[in-house]
């Protein structure tokens, strides 16, 4: 169900984009004052070098986790393999895509953008490493399809109303919050995305069965990120902990994990 070449593209792409995350996340947590210097010239607040600092733990064993798998690819390519690199690789790409579009001018600014690059790519080749017509090869029970369908369309369901919030809130004050970045990438990519995925599943497209896994594991990835970057921030930072943003976050994070284990268990390939 994979073309090579296309494979070892994606995968080779993955793995530089993992060795960069490697160094950028241990440098963030090893020198804080590479977001601190930053802050003091006034271009990220407190609360943005706190989140980064929580972002980067979550970073640096996803790279670490996201290499081991990339060599077991190179080695022995597998669809199961790929789909768990595209939705770690998809993590990546929204975590640094997040640092680029916000202009976190820190000495590694040139580094995220390769990050940025070598993930946004790595994703490209790895879907079309997918041989889409032989995707009906793959299945999936109907409970877990309605499942994963279900929790997809859930998340921007949730989250649209709080996002459009906010941002009338800034639009009003004609100042962009902290996190604006993070309304861009939502608002634009990944709940579109999000809504198709959940469609394919709905009307049991067969690409659907693929594209779901990736879908759920990014979705576990990000809500994760977020969920203790709100627990970081209440612990380390100046800000109280925000409940609010904890009880939507955590949730959604349990119930990802529970369908990231049941999509593993359940997903069958026949040759």
């Amino acid at each position: 169900m994979i073309h090579q070449v296309k494979g070892r593209i994606a995968a080779f792409l993955a793995g530089l984009s993992a060795l960069l995350t490697l160094y950028a996340s241990l440098r963030g947590i090893l020198n804080q004052s590479l977001y601190t210097e930053v802050a003091e010239a006034g271009t990220i607040s407190s609360f943005l070098v706190t989140g980064s600092l929580a972002q980067d733990i979550i970073l640096l064993p996803t790279a670490l986790l996201l290499l081991v798998l990339t060599v077991r690819f190179l080695r022995k390519p597998s669809l199961k393999t790929l789909i768990l690199n595209l939705g770690l690789i998809s993590f990546i790409f929204y975590g640094y895509g997040l640092y680029v579009i916000q202009g976190q001018y820190t000495d590694l600014y040139v580094i995220y953008l390769a990050i940025f690059g070598l993930s946004l790519y790595a994703m490209i080749y790895g879907l079309l490493a997918v041989r889409w017509d032989e995707a009906s090869s793959t299945t999936l029970s109907k409970q877990l399809k309605a499942s994963l369908a279900a929790f997809l369309l859930l998340i921007p369901l949730v989250l649209i109303p709080v996002w459009l919030m906010l941002i009338f809130s800034d639009i009003n004050a004609h100042i962009p919050s902290d996190t604006y970045a993070v309304f861009i990438l939502d608002l634009c990519i990944v709940f579109p995305a999000l809504v198709i995925i959940a469609w394919l599943l709905f009307t049991n497209r067969p690409s659907g069965n693929i594209l779901g896994g990736v879908a759920i594991i990014k979705a576990f990835t990000i809500c994760l990120s977020v969920v203790f970057g709100e627990w970081y921030q209440g612990f380390t930072g100046d800000l109280p902990l925000n409940t609010g943003m904890i009880a939507i976050f955590l949730p959604l994070t349990l119930l990802s994990l529970a369908l990231v284990i049941w999509y593993y268990s359940q997903l069958r390939i026949t040759s």
